[in-house]
């Protein structure tokens, strides 16, 4: 089976909302799409993953501009990037490709199961990301500044080393942004997954890693339509190859996937959905 990349982006185009008629405007029609999709990137136009800003944009290819502060589309992502994940109408990490990401809550079960401290293969932690997960098991949501301050035994965090240890166990869904304040100046208060979100935990639980990859899987290329190994792996990090493997042939033997089609003007063989 061949196919051009043009009918690839006229699907996306749709999917991905990148047509004006399609923009998001707002609160209601972001929650839409999000749901639509089931999750998202909040600003990083990944050529195989929705993303807001480019939905509000309602462009398939959008400039970022130069002055961001004044930009309409920048701001309205940039709300309601806070605003629906201190609602608990979505939830906020840094997931898709690493970037900060938007999950429907009927998707987090699934994320959490293959990204989560319950993924089946132990993560080692550093003093840092334990002095932090600490800190919260034994405290409400902390702002920044305090968190910073007390989570590791030898005082104040160095800011990179505090960064590079939250931004790890956001993308393992130990801790997460619980709110963000912007009196009397702009913060974020963090705390733990498990405690915000106890309902989508227990769900998790109660799913195999398994089908909890290949939920996601489904999802992800009805939105986009093909993927090729390497963009998925690009996309999910943290799966592991032969895991990663394993579910497509799974996808692929129920024939909810197509295995070898070539894409005019692209490398290599590509998943495509099979459209029954």
């Amino acid at each position: 089976m061949d196919l051009s990349w043009e009918e690839v982006e006229r699907y996306r185009d749709r999917t991905f909302r990148r047509r004006a008629s399609l923009a998001v405007r707002g609160a209601t029609s972001a929650m839409s799409f999000i749901q639509q999709v089931g999750f998202c990137t909040a600003f990083s136009a990944h050529q195989h993953l929705p993303c807001l800003w480019v939905a509000i944009c309602g462009r398939r290819r959008p400039r970022m501009p130069h002055h961001t502060h004044s930009d309409y589309a920048i701001g309205l992502t940039w709300e309601l990037k806070d605003r629906l994940p201190d609602e608990r109408r979505v939830f906020y990490a840094r997931l898709l490709n690493g970037k900060p990401s938007l999950i429907s809550l009927e998707y987090l079960p699934y994320f959490y199961r293959v990204f989560g401290p319950q993924a089946g293969t132990p993560r080692a932690l550093g003093l840092t990301e334990q002095g932090i997960l600490d800190w919260l098991g034994t405290h409400p949501p902390q702002p920044t500044y305090q968190l910073r301050l007390h989570a590791d035994f030898r005082g104040r965090l160095p800011k990179a080393r505090f960064e590079k240890a939250m931004a790890r166990l956001q993308g393992l869904l130990y801790v997460m942004k619980t709110e963000t304040v912007y009196e009397p100046k702009f913060t974020y208060y963090w705390g733990l997954v498990e405690r915000a979100y106890p309902g989508a935990i227990r769900q998790a639980r109660r799913i195999s890693a398994e089908a909890a990859l290949a939920r996601i899987l489904r999802k992800y290329f009805e939105t986009v339509l093909c993927a090729r190994r390497r963009d998925l792996l690009s996309v999910f990090r943290g799966i592991e190859p032969p895991r990663l493997d394993a579910a497509l042939r799974e996808l692929a033997d129920a024939r909810q996937l197509v295995e070898g089609v070539r894409i005019s003007g692209k490398e290599g063989r590509w998943y495509l959905r099979r459209m029954i």
